[in-house]
């Protein structure tokens, strides 16, 4: 059976789109459509099509992904429950080839096909490995390098010892090793606004990852803005420091985001510069980057005064 064959089935099983979709979120990296869609290659070239529970646990394994709660795998289960009619016996089966996920100890035959699928990923080259680590970091970019190297070398060391490939080996040496190309995004963003997130995201495009550095300014009011939704998956920190000082204590090199609108504030930026390198200890490195032409004209302080007249929410993520 092929791919086509397995996508017929799944159709004939009535699933819903909106299952589909949730492996599109922004914040999944890894545990997305792509996943998915090795687990199906994977079932077709095993023939194994005609098991519906397997197809069904592939599919609602991961339909609720957080990287920040541990308990997808529950929360994943109970919604293939809620949310699925099939009979009791069905939906136990599937159930528990979910709950098995979360430490990949099976409880059924079954349920041991699938862990193993679940964890091909692990038996590849080291070329796919790296792939396959870039990506769970960028899942688990909200937590400090540090503290993820730390922990992701515990699971790499733990999983080791459950998948037979010496080039798990060969990746454990390499997050024990790795510096990644780390930004921070410093300012007071009060609010944080589209002309932000612009920046922002053209800085992700040039940087392994990037830390939103929320700083109080005594030169300016204090936000009173919370920052919105879309960063929720972002290393978001405040500081009441000299941003030379946050940026030392971070522990491992970085460069510092500065975002311009326009000519004036490239030679405002140039004046700061100047300070940051009076300031730091060490070299400094900042990159500039220009917001597009659309955004050239929003600023947090005209938001503020806009927003006193019910005229602020365009400007907004």
């Amino acid at each position: 059976m092929n791919l086509s064959a397995i996508r017929v089935r799944l159709t004939a099983l009535g699933i819903p789109n909106e299952v589909y979709d949730r492996y599109n979120e922004p914040h999944r990296f890894y545990h997305s459509n792509d996943h998915l869609n090795d687990l199906f290659q994977q079932v077709a070239d095993r023939q194994l099509a005609d098991h519906d529970a397997l197809l069904l646990a592939a599919v609602y394994h991961d339909v609720i992904y957080d990287p920040k709660s541990s308990t997808n795998e529950e929360d994943s289960a109970s919604y293939f429950n809620d949310n699925y009619a099939a009979d009791t016996n069905l939906k136990a089966e599937v159930s528990q080839i979910i709950l098995d996920t979360k430490t990949h100890q099976p409880s059924s035959e079954l349920s041991a096909v699938f862990c193993e699928l679940d964890l091909n990923i692990l038996r590849q080259p080291f070329d796919k490995l790296i792939a396959y680590e870039h990506q769970i970091f960028k899942e688990f970019q909200f937590v400090d390098y540090k503290t993820y190297q730390a922990k992701r070398v515990e699971v790499l060391q733990q999983l080791r010892n459950t998948v037979d490939n010496p080039a798990l080996d060969i990746l454990i040496a390499y997050v024990q090793h790795r510096q990644p190309n780390i930004a921070v995004y410093p300012g007071s963003f009060n609010p944080f606004h589209k002309g932000h997130y612009n920046i922002l995201q053209k800085a992700e495009r040039i940087f392994d990852k990037v830390i939103i550095a929320r700083g109080v300014n005594l030169a300016k009011e204090q936000s009173n803005h919370n920052l919105p939704a879309a960063l929720q998956y972002h290393q978001v920190e405040s500081y009441s420091t000299l941003l030379t000082d946050f940026v030392e204590q971070l522990g491992y090199p970085v460069t510092i985001i500065r975002g311009l609108r326009n000519g004036t504030d490239l030679q405002y930026e140039l004046n700061q510069y100047r300070y940051l390198q009076d300031l730091s200890n060490s070299a400094i490195n900042i990159v500039s980057i220009f917001c597009d032409r659309e955004y050239e004209h929003i600023s947090s302080t005209g938001i503020r005064q806009l927003a006193a007249y019910g005229h602020a929410e365009q400007y907004l993520l």
